[in-house]
């Protein structure tokens, strides 16, 4: 739609210092791997929820957008269209009766 949105997460593993020490048990190591892929996902969902709302606006300006055309130029250009067309046929309806009266009056 041409709208500019995130597309994905831009994510990097933070990585555990030369002072961090590393967890005593393997209960916690799985739960901080758990907790990574859950701020990841977290984030995931936070692009994709940014990425929809940005394209539900565009879409509802888009519909706006639509409607005003639909509503206030169509019928307009339709109205300038047909006055147009009006404007052209009468010189040619004009030309055909000049055409027909001199045809008669030659004729005569």
């Amino acid at each position: 739609m041409g709208v500019r949105h995130p597309a994905a997460v831009d994510w990097t593993d933070p990585v555990r210092g030369a002072a961090e020490p590393t967890p005593p048990n393997t209960a916690l190591a799985h739960a901080e791997a758990a907790y990574r892929a859950a701020l990841r996902a977290a984030a995931e969902l936070a692009v994709h929820g940014t990425a929809a709302d940005l394209l539900a606006a565009e879409s509802a300006r888009t519909r706006q957008r639509v409607r005003a055309l639909r509503r206030h130029w169509n019928p307009r250009l339709r109205d300038e269209l047909a006055a147009l067309e009006l404007a052209l046929e009468e010189p040619e309806h004009e030309e055909a009766v000049r055409r027909r009266w001199a045809a008669t009056r030659d004729g005569g």
